[in-house]
């Protein structure tokens, strides 16, 4: 068991170190200057010199490359560009509402998957059966960027019901949770019907 986890682990660690550096690669590989982005064109050269030693864009790539490892390993996100605030700091501010929107698309997958899936278990080949596994296979054909601005359209902006975006209250959670679990619960179900 313990090797087994210990295998696990290794290839993992593997993946995220391939995932890093694939990352570090892109954003050197894209056509543009970080530093010219931040301070506009019309900055001194002086200017733009310090900006690029301050944030190590001076420095060989392999040293770039072997701080960028450090400061992930150190969970040393950095900061901003747009906000200039630590980028770790923004991301435990927001992770409360992606813990509810998670929790709630996993109700809607639940309350959704399990019925269907033993309705259609119990009732091979009938109606039911068929109707649940067409929902199924809408639910896996839909993909979430379609299906999202879609509910919103019919019912945000047509019906009125729920907000189009924000955090006011339970219903600005209803159409974001049915656009992320409709797809789950549409393979779930099939499972729970096999």
């Amino acid at each position: 068991m313990l090797s087994y986890l210990a295998r696990r682990l290794a290839g993992a660690s593997v993946v995220i170190l391939g995932v890093a550096s694939l990352v570090f690669l892109l954003i050197h590989l894209i056509p543009g200057d970080p530093v010219e982005i931040m301070l506009g064109e019309a900055a001194s050269v002086t200017d733009r010199e310090a900006l690029r030693t301050v944030l190590g864009l001076d420095q060989p790539l392999i040293v770039q490359y072997l701080q960028y490892l450090d400061r992930l390993l150190h969970l040393d996100l950095g900061n901003s560009f747009h906000s200039r605030r630590p980028v770790m700091g923004l991301l435990l501010e927001r992770l409360p509402a992606t813990l509810m929107l998670a929790g709630a698309a996993l109700a809607v997958t639940l309350l959704l998957s399990v019925p269907l899936g033993v309705m259609a278990a119990m009732r091979r080949k009938s109606v039911w059966d068929t109707g649940a596994m067409t929902f199924s296979m809408l639910g896996v054909s839909i993909p979430n960027f379609w299906l999202g601005p879609l509910l919103i359209l019919v019912f945000s902006l047509w019906l009125g019901w729920f907000p189009v975006s924000g955090r006011e209250g339970a219903g600005s959670l209803v159409l974001p949770a049915l656009t992320l679990g409709t797809g789950l619960s549409a393979v779930l179900s099939r499972m729970v019907r096999s």
